[in-house]
């Protein structure tokens, strides 16, 4: 799996996914996106790192929206339990 985070001049970052690199090509294709800057994690592990403040475009308090948008993609694909 991988996880995209789109980091936006205005408005809120939005998390997505793609199944392997021809999907998230393929939707890198047709995306006709406001996004400013893209993050890609090429696994689940890279995703939950940069969750938990290993990426430092999406780290500290000023980018929390973000890591909340990507935290809210990694429950729904159960690699993260929302159980707190």
């Amino acid at each position: 799996m991988i996880y995209v985070v789109e980091l936006r001049a205005s408005g809120e970052p939005r998390a997505w996914f793609a199944f392997d690199e021809a999907d998230l090509a393929r939707k890198l294709k047709s995306m006709a996106s406001s996004a400013t800057a893209l993050c890609i994690y090429r696994s689940d592990a890279e995703a939950v790192a940069a969750f938990e403040g290993g990426d430092p475009r999406i780290a500290g308090a000023a980018h929390w929206r973000a890591r909340h948008a990507l935290h809210a993609q990694l429950v729904a694909l159960e690699v993260l339990a929302d159980d707190c």
